[in-house]
């Protein structure tokens, strides 16, 4: 994903899980179908046909093809009243309907309900999706049941829209029955909450699911309802003669959506007799002004990358920002910016509240350094005076400036990981972190690329050559140590060199050090290198003896110096194309 091409409204959660039952009926309804149609001139009728023009929830497709749509159905008042309208409408919006139904599995009647609409989509002529929620999903969402439920609910209307895309030639849509009460409901939750604009906007008639089908096609939640309050939709389905399921865990006032619904809303609306309107007509006022933010987060957030690690099929890795920069900024768009910033990396909204932003914006703010310390998920931050990165826990916080054995190129060589090397069966006694013995060769030295004396190694942009000279070759100026990746070393007695990396264990023996040695690990944290660096960091060993010759980059080993009675040299030199 490049970042001209970064769209990043990943506000939901999908859970993904296996389509247990479907019943595959006819996709299109008979003309003679014996129900009650709906009149034209009704509210409800209204109402869907203005939400329809003004956000255009089910856009024609070309050749009058049909638009698969996901019905969610949970046999209560508000889903068939929902599903009743979009079968009228369905033969005029080219709408194939398709109906899903998740068993909560939370109460004794919970099957009958399944049960319910399984008849009602078989007797309206619609084909019919199911899935029973097992116990252990159940107990892993006790924590928080309300929204776990929820996550595993619109993860099961992906599953069966995804099930569908094969013989669509779009994503297909899911519609879901949310009135104008629960809109307000919401709001008032988000009030309560002490949320931010984005929470105060309540939901929206139109969103998306972060579930792609094919290259960029996301499936989208419509809302069609969303401006209906509950009271129409009972006259609708009175008028109607339509049945529907009572949920009795929507009186259970141990949720907080329902102490809202039966205690608190009641009481406000004697004192606002529009309450629910007035609560809907905020979130859309707010909805706009959240929209014009977000323009401007986003376009601050583009104006501070400095660098970012695209995927080709996947959120990027990576996002360095300019931290100088972040510091002019108003404290609204500081934390615009750090939103955008895990939202471009794919962190769910709902795993970056506000407390983790602000410890995260006062800490850029102010001189603090370091990291990779954790954020959110898998998300981290590292900090440096001028920059600052979020980044995966398995990403480089920066971009490279200096050579890097990747994994790739480790896998090519057969490096083994300093995570599976199994640690020295002896290892010597370490007084301070130094070593004052040699330690043994042990195991096998693992992969590597051998460079050819007079040739080079080429790895990926950058490229290590090794010339061999005589000692009256030497520059004048040999000793200086003005590009550290380069160096010349004693030639004598040096087997093949090898390029590889660091393995658990290894010792050092530095330059400076009188040819005491250090584990490398220590070398490497005296050095400052990030651990999210040193697997790949490449170093020179003699072949012959398994022996660090040159950490590239830091320092040559003591063996290596060049000393009096020296006469054959090696120039070794890094250098990019």
């Amino acid at each position: 994903m490049e970042i001209g091409d970064w769209v990043v409204r990943r506000r939901s959660q999908s859970t993904n899980h296996p389509i247990n039952q479907s019943t595959n009926l006819p996709t299109t309804q008979s003309p003679n179908h014996p129900m009650s149609a709906p009149d034209p001139t009704e509210p409800l009728c209204r109402a869907l046909i203005q939400m329809e023009a003004r956000y255009q929830l089910f856009p024609r497709l070309p050749n009058e093809e049909a638009r698969i749509v996901v019905v969610g159905v949970s046999g209560g008042a508000d889903s068939v009243c929902l599903l009743h309208l979009l079968l009228h409408f369905a033969p005029s919006w080219h709408l194939a309907l398709h109906v899903a139904h998740l068993d909560h599995n939370v109460r004794p009647a919970s099957a009958q309900d399944a049960a319910f609409v399984r008849e009602l989509a078989a007797g309206w002529g619609l084909p019919f999706h199911t899935r029973r929620l097992s116990p252990a999903e159940i107990e892993a969402a006790d924590n928080n049941l309300e929204a776990g439920l929820r996550r595993l609910r619109y993860g099961f209307f992906a599953d069966v829209a995804a099930s569908l895309a094969g013989s669509a030639p779009v994503a297909p849509t899911v519609a879901v029955a949310h009135n104008a009460d629960d809109q307000a409901e919401t709001i008032l939750m988000h009030v309560l909450r002490g949320s931010g604009l984005p929470g105060l906007v309540g939901m929206q008639p139109i969103t998306f699911l972060p579930v792609r089908v094919g290259e960029n096609d996301k499936i989208r939640i419509v809302r069609p309802l969303l401006d209906v309050q509950h009271t129409h939709i009972l006259h609708y389905l009175n008028t109607h003669a339509l049945a529907w399921r009572e949920d009795a865990t929507n009186q259970d006032l141990t949720f907080t959506r329902n102490r809202l619904r039966h205690q608190i809303l009641p009481r406000l609306a004697e004192i606002y007799p529009n309450l629910t309107g007035a609560l809907s007509r905020l979130g859309a006022l707010l909805a706009a002004e959240n929209e014009r933010a977000e323009r401007l987060n986003e376009a601050a957030f583009c104006s501070l990358l400095a660098d970012f690690a695209p995927q080709p099929t996947a959120a990027p890795v990576r996002a360095v920002l300019d931290r100088v920069a972040l510091r002019g900024l108003d404290v609204a768009t500081q934390r615009g910016v750090l939103r955008c910033a895990v939202f471009y990396l794919g962190l769910p909204a709902d795993e970056m509240d506000y407390e983790r932003t602000e410890s995260l914006r006062v800490m850029l703010i102010g001189d603090e350094t370091g990291g990779p310390t954790p954020l959110a998920a898998e998300i981290v931050w590292s900090a440096e005076p001028e920059r600052f990165s979020l980044h995966r826990k398995s990403a480089l916080a920066f971009p490279l400036q200096q050579p890097f054995l990747d994994e790739q190129w480790r896998a090519i060589y057969a490096v083994e990981s300093l995570a599976t090397q199994p640690p020295h069966p002896n290892p010597p006694q370490i007084g301070e972190g130094i070593v004052t013995t040699p330690p043994p060769i042990w195991g096998r030295l693992g992969g590597g690329a051998q460079l050819p004396v007079n040739g080079e190694i080429a790895v990926g942009e950058w490229h290590l050559a090794c010339r061999e000279m005589e000692r009256a070759d030497l520059p004048a100026n040999w000793q200086e140590k003005s590009d550290p990746w380069q160096v010349y070393c004693d030639a004598h007695d040096v087997g093949e060199l090898l390029l590889t990396t660091a393995r658990r264990g290894q010792q050092f023996a530095p330059l400076g050090m009188g040819g005491r040695h250090k584990h490398l690990g220590d070398f490497f944290t005296d050095s400052k290198i990030a651990v999210a660096l040193r697997a790949g960091w490449p170093l020179l060993l003699d072949g012959s003896s398994g022996e660090i010759l040159w950490v590239c980059g830091l320092r040559l080993a003591h063996r290596a110096r060049i000393r009096a009675e020296t006469e054959r040299i090696f120039h070794l030199k890094w250098s990019k194309e």
